[in-house]
């Protein structure tokens, strides 16, 4: 989610408030959050390297009568073929020139035929096709060099093709942990092309270790199906967007301002902390963490919030089952009637200190993101409706067929779903999200549907079916409760996972107190976001469902701020700009009276006077208070 604050709007909504005679001029200047080191590319797409096995064995037969180089050309042409013209992509081989282990450069050989673009097209598809088995299998320096072809900024991902076991050190499930550690937007996806015992393992240790899925491609048929869908989710990894920061100590926490940031937490029990200075009353301020934490283990967040006047909320999202992939999202609040302590007096300025810690059995430092909002002070809440902020999941009513929908594996490219049928698969291990825009006043059903488990599936599940959980969060990325999830797909009627997102309210009376698993704000109008997860197993298979959404409610009026000021999650404050001819000059008003020339003049004078002195002290104030937030707002 990309949060683009304007504070130098919610400054001036301020002064205007409080001086009352300041008469605008011209539009406050915005100030940017914080530049995001960790983002998608412009266009929504990372970078993408095509890192392919060139190894003797590639022609060997694959399943489907065809040899695994041939199932590959093949595949790797549709792949290709379905680019999206903006997505840059580049193809490295590996094995390609020297024949035996024994022969000088052997663990070396590695060559990019393409370098990464996105006018290469014609370029990739006749490297594809010049594709020939040869040599070794060289993994570990082929994955260091893909990772340096596709430079060190921006979100990235290495698409590793592969049939075999390395035959070089050291060892690639270590070199793809140092490679993901060292570049927190780096993700490496394998497929396997008919691979068993060791050289199974292998691939999926550098898969788990490079925070990608790994994918069994055991036919001609299946290596195109799993290299579409690898490049397709590839482009869009799960990314973090901010600037980079470091937290502090409890005790001396790390000052933040309004925007997104990027760190690190350490292991179970550890935190880092943050101070927020809030300047004005009444302000509302909310804070978010969200990270993915650490594959195979059960992890979690705990955030919370101290001012002056105490702990104003806490709250904790905590990953349901082991060898889930699912984005944990948490939020804490300070501002009137909002907050889980109910202590009084958290809207008052001062500094507020945000800490952030790791929790459960994780063991390795992940990353996460943090996103700090500020509300202008509340007028008037808008639309009310208790019955629709306490509504239970049922199913949601809608008809007509599904219509085909890829999720995304971040929040930044979730495609947009409304009221409808969707349709999809997902593989365990993979997480897929959506996201469903809610204005004040409606609510949304959310259902995904899965079916019998038969055929395939049902040998492929044998007696442990994998679980799946369905989540939701709201527009700062925190989870709205429990998931509906660790539920097995083995059902022999199926199975429907439900929940639901209350009606969006800024009535403090109707948000949900119990700050259960993630923060359960509904609060803010914008994007929200379903997020599907499928525990990992020791298969591949694509698991059909049908994810239904039924939004309730039309759009209603939201909140009026102070000063007439409008506010956003996405764009932040705006200020009302008043009218400038509301300032009527005393000097033509003392000239209209017909007193005499010399009166006239010399009243005139006068009242200009005083009428440039308030101007000026005006605009002082305007802009010591613009400077002041200029200055909190600095990233």
């Amino acid at each position: 989610m990309k949060l683009r604050r304007h504070l130098a709007g919610l400054a001036a909504i301020l002064v205007a408030t409080s001086a009352g005679a300041v008469v605008a001029t011209a539009p406050a200047p915005s100030h940017a959050a914080p530049a995001a080191s960790s983002a998608a590319e412009p266009d929504g797409y990372g970078r993408m390297m095509l890192l392919l096995d060139a190894s003797g064995s590639m022609s060997e037969p694959a399943g489907g009568g065809q040899t695994k180089i041939a199932a590959a050309r093949k595949a790797l042409t549709t792949v290709v073929e379905g680019l999206p013209d903006e997505a840059q992509v580049g193809l490295r081989v590996f094995g390609a020139t020297v024949f035996s282990r024994t022969d000088k450069g052997s663990c070396t050989d590695s060559q990019v035929v393409v370098e990464p673009g996105t006018d290469n097209r014609d370029a990739l598809r006749a490297a594809i096709g010049d594709y020939e088995p040869y040599g070794e299998t060289p993994i570990p320096h082929a994955l260091e060099e893909a990772a340096k072809d596709l430079g060190d900024e921006g979100t990235r991902s290495i698409v590793l093709v592969s049939d075999g076991e390395s035959t070089c050190d050291p060892d690639p499930c270590t070199v793809a942990a140092e490679l993901q550690k060292n570049g927190i937007d780096l993700q490496i996806d394998v497929v396997g092309l008919s691979v068993s015992g060791a050289a199974r393992s292998q691939l999926q240790c550098i898969a788990e270790k490079g925070n990608g899925t790994y994918y069994d491609a055991d036919s001609a048929a299946d290596i195109e199906s799993r290299l579409t869908r690898v490049a397709s989710r590839a482009l869009r990894p799960f990314t973090l967007s901010g600037a980079p920061i470091v937290g502090g100590a409890e005790s001396s926490p790390t000052p933040v301002e309004v925007g997104e940031y990027v760190d690190t937490l350490g292991a179970a029990g550890e935190s880092t902390s943050y101070v927020f200075t809030r300047e004005t009353a009444g302000t509302t301020l909310r804070v978010a963490a969200l990270s993915q934490g650490e594959t195979g283990f059960m992890d979690g967040l705990i955030a919370e919030v101290t001012g002056p006047a105490g702990r104003c909320d806490y709250a904790s999202a905590n990953r349901t089952a082991l060898d889930l992939r699912e984005v944990m999202g948490v939020q804490v609040t300070a501002g009137a009637g909002l907050g889980s302590s109910g202590v009084e007096g958290c809207e008052e300025p001062g500094d507020y200190v945000v800490t952030i810690t790791r929790a459960r059995g994780a063991s390795e430092e992940v990353p996460f993101g943090l996103v700090v909002t500020e509300e202008p002070p509340v007028e008037e809440v808008g639309f009310s409706d208790p019955e629709l902020a306490s509504l239970s999941a049922t199913a949601p009513q809608v008809g007509g067929q599904p219509q085909r929908v890829e999720g995304a594996s971040s929040f930044d490219g979730a495609p947009e779903v409304g009221t409808g049928s969707w349709s999809s698969t997902v593989v365990p291990g993979e997480v897929l999200i959506y996201k469903v825009p809610l204005e004040f006043g409606q609510a949304a059903q959310v259902s995904v549907n899965f079916p019998e488990a038969t055929g395939q599936l049902s040998e492929q599940f044998g007696r442990f079916a994998p679980s799946a959980n369905l989540t939701l969060f709201n527009p700062l990325g925190a989870q709205l409760g429990y998931v509906d999830g660790s539920t097995w797909l083995g059902s022999p009627d199926g199975v429907s996972l439900q929940a639901a997102v209350p009606a969006v309210s800024r009535a403090p009376s109707e948000v949900r107190s119990a700050k259960f698993n993630g923060g359960a704000d509904v609060t803010v109008a914008g994007d929200y976001y379903v997020s599907l997860s499928v525990q990992k197993r020791d298969y591949t298979v694509e698991i059909p469902f049908t994810l239904d959404v039924e939004v309730i409610g039309e759009p209603a009026d939201g909140p009026t701020y102070a000063g007439g000021a409008t506010w956003n999650v996405v764009d932040g404050a705006t200020a009302a700009t008043e009218d400038p001819s509301a300032g009527t000059s005393e000097t033509e008003s003392a000239e209209a009276d017909g007193d005499g020339e010399a009166a006239a003049e010399s009243e005139g004078d006068t009242v200009s006077i005083v009428a440039v002195a308030a101007g000026v002290l005006g605009l002082a104030a305007l802009v010591a208070a613009l400077l002041l937030w200029r200055r909190r707002s600095a990233g």
